[in-house]
């Protein structure tokens, strides 16, 4: 065996003798850097902007830009004709101003077609007014993904320091070692097969001579040694239980974030293109949709646990809230990163696919003006809205007001900073830098989307409040002849209950009527039916008790249907405060109404049960989401009233309605732009785009310029 273990050493040699001047071609893989495809890719380049063509190249170093001075072109030139001296491969390394908008590896892939390099030349073009870079690879160069990765790296760090010439030095330098430590694929084959051999043979030695005497040793250490339990660490095992439930918390905000501004670009785009050019990108809206609705169903159960614990077995005084290990809760909490991470990549997949769509860096100009077009349109709308709510107010109390009471003057705010965004814009366009145009231009977008949303929503609660007040008569009259029908039934405690409950809301409801709450008392009302009809219920037959329970369903889901609109579009526009808790009472009760659907057809008793219980949690999610919201407020009137608190804040001061609304511009990008693959606007806390579910960095909320009446406070 040690014989044949040479004989394969040897073999390897040889074959590296054999083949040293052979390189196999190397099967084609995905590559960090698009490589260069055949001329059916040239074709596609067609469209680069005619501002900055692609160029024929004649020199291993082209200085378009005037970036580098005599020394440092020298020095460039010695990286490139090193590597050209100790490998097969060569480097030409091209410096524009600007790629105008079109994308970095695509002018370099087309660059390279037109001059006809080959399978064994790069191409690295780098722009210095954008800040970005190139790298064209034929599909068959030598070099692994990897190694393409770590070139990608290595320019990468020094376009963003404007370090021109080390970009180009230390590319060409990372492919010559990355040559130079590849392998010939059959002496590692060769080399493999004889450490194969070699470990086979020592096997044999170790299990004849060396096993027998240690068994009785291996057996006492055996015997010695405790055996580990639990499961394995898992990636949040150094958190607490605090941290861990703060952790999920946010995972969960900021993919409903991003959900929330997948659905406004995807009705941009949709109202742009078509619904056909869309639908696949529904369809994967709807697969993420699908695993944030299970995220926020298992944070709803540790809610519910976490409640039901408290009240039950409230902790000793010595105890620390998080200090008690909880198996069951970790599990879950991983469970709802789990999925929100699984969301973030579902969506963050499809971001260029979605970009390349709309084609946004070409049309930057036009978004811009159709944002100054409509935003005259809107603002004519904020004064209808205000004496609209003047009007309501005068007739209806603050409650179903409140969620809307601010609306016109947050929208006046989203339409100031619309404004702001489109000069912004435009000023990026002068510039030259159209990804930051684009960035602004889905800013004014989004915050002009949001302010027709605030307006909408001021229509929505009159035409609600209107329709309650028909309502209202009708159930009234309902529940008058129930209330009349238990007088008939004598020593059924229930029913006395029932009915003495149904007349004391008919009283409520008669006293409050004129200048109340009509939604409230709509709630009231269907209660105290729903309670005396299920008393009732054994001196009803079943077609009668499944027609009253269907009727009365209808009635509460359409009740809800309105409430979930409204609180859904308050956390929409106020989602830069919003936390985790009211939006999973949010989810949770529009899972219950979906499911009080379900049952209609079969099980309308069943089905009322939870379309009560989804709008007993909307109401809560209104609460809690109006309640954050405040608490966000109140910090801004207080930065305002200290401008020295809030100075040293990372974000600086930012004006209210894009922050209240979570509309922020990706400091990333704007501070220094890369390649196009990498720069980009999160949905999260982004101006907008398709993806953003995961942000690269969670920003604290600066100072939020927002009026709120004191009445909402």
């Amino acid at each position: 065996m040690a014989f044949a273990g040479l004989v394969g050493v040897v073999l390897a040699a040889t074959s590296q003798a054999a083949n040293a001047t052979v390189v196999g071609p190397a099967e084609p893989r995905p590559s960090v850097s698009p490589r260069l495809s055949a001329a059916t890719q040239a074709e596609l380049m067609s469209d680069i902007l005619p501002a900055s063509p692609p160029i024929t190249l004649t020199d291993p170093v082209t200085d378009g830009a005037g970036a580098l001075t005599d020394a440092e072109r020298q020095d460039v030139l010695a990286a490139v004709e090193r590597l050209a001296a100790e490998s097969d491969l060569r480097m030409f390394v091209v410096y524009i101003e600007s790629f105008d908008g079109t994308d970095p590896v695509d002018w370099a892939n087309a660059s390279a077609n037109q001059s006809g390099l080959g399978a064994d030349d790069l191409l690295l073009a780098i722009a210095t007014v954008d800040h970005e870079f190139g790298l064209s690879a034929d599909t068959n160069v030598v070099l692994t993904d990897g190694q393409l990765g770590r070139i990608d790296d290595a320019v990468a760090s020094a376009v963003e320091d404007e370090r021109w010439a080390p970009a180009a030095t230390d590319a060409a330098d990372t492919v010559r070692k990355g040559v130079a430590g590849t392998t010939n694929p059959l002496v590692v084959v060769g080399i493999a097969v004889a450490a194969i051999l070699v470990l086979a043979a020592l096997g044999y030695v170790l299990w004849r001579f060396a096993v027998p005497r240690l068994r009785p040793l291996l057996a006492q250490l055996r015997d010695r040694t405790p055996v580990a339990g639990g499961p394995a660490p898992d990636a949040f095992a150094d958190l607490t239980l605090d941290e861990l439930d703060e952790r999920a918390a946010a995972a969960l905000v900021g993919i409903d974030d991003a959900l929330k501004t997948c659905e406004q670009e995807l009705g941009f785009a949709r109202s742009e293109l078509g619904a056909d050019a869309t639908r696949d990108f529904e369809l994967i809206l709807e697969g993420a949709a699908a695993d944030v609705r299970e995220a926020f169903a298992v944070r709803q159960t540790l809610d519910t646990e976490a409640r039901a614990a408290a009240s039950e077995a409230p902790a000793p005084d010595d105890t620390e809230p998080g200090t008690v290990e909880d198996p069951v809760r970790r599990a879950r909490l991983t469970r709802v990163i789990a999925l929100c991470e699984a969301a973030a990549d579902t969506l963050d997949a499809r971001t260029r696919a979605f970009d390349d769509l709309r084609r946004l860096q070409q049309r930057a100009p036009e978004l811009l003006a159709d944002v100054v077009a409509r935003e005259v349109e809107v603002a004519q709308r904020v004064a209808t809205a205000r004496g609209l709510l003047t009007q309501l107010s005068r007739r209806y109390p603050t409650g179903p007001l409140a969620t809307v009471v601010g609306n016109p003057e947050q929208a006046e705010l989203l339409l100031a900073n619309a404004k702001e965004a489109v000069a912004a814009g435009n000023s990026a366009l002068a510039a030259g830098q159209k990804v930051v145009a684009v960035a602004h231009a889905r800013g004014a977008q989004n915050a002009l989307g949001q302010a027709v949303m605030l307006l909408d929503a001021v229509d929505a609660t009159a035409l609600h409040l209107r329709e309650a007040v028909g309502r209202l008569d009708k159930s009234i009259a309902s529940l008058t002849q129930d209330v009349a029908s238990a007088k008939a039934i004598e020593g059924d405690l229930r029913v006395t209950l029932a009915r003495a409950a149904a007349q004391a809301s008919l009283k409520n409801v008669e006293v409050t009527r004129e200048g109340g709450d009509p939604l409230a008392g709509l709630q009231r009302i269907a209660a105290a039916e729903a309670s005396l009809d299920a008393a009732l219920a054994s001196t009803r037959d079943n077609t009668e008790v499944k027609a009253r329970a269907s009727a009365l369903l209808r009635d509460t889901l359409r009740r809800v249907d309105a409430q979930l609109r409204q609180t859904g579009d308050f956390i929409a526009t106020r989602r830069g405060a919003v936390g985790a808790a009211a939006r999973t009472r949010l989810a949770e009760a529009v899972r219950l109404a979906d499911v009080a659907r379900a049952l209609h057809p079969t099980d309308p008793t069943a089905a009322l049960n939870e379309a009560q219980e989804a709008s007993a949690l909307v109401r809560e999610a209104t609460r809690l989401a109006r309640q954050d919201a405040d608490a966000v407020v109140a910090a801004a009137a207080a930065a305002e009233a200290e401008p020295d608190a809030g100075g040293n804040d990372a974000n600086g001061p930012i004006t209210g309605g894009m922050m209240l609304g979570g509309i922020l511009l990706d400091p990333h990008l704007v501070r220094s732009r890369k390649r196009a693959r990498t720069a980009r606007i999160g949905g999260g806390f982004g101006g907008g785009g398709f993806g953003g579910g995961r942000p690269a960095a969670h920003r604290k909320l600066g100072t939020v310029r927002a009026w709120w009446p004191v009445s909402a406070r």
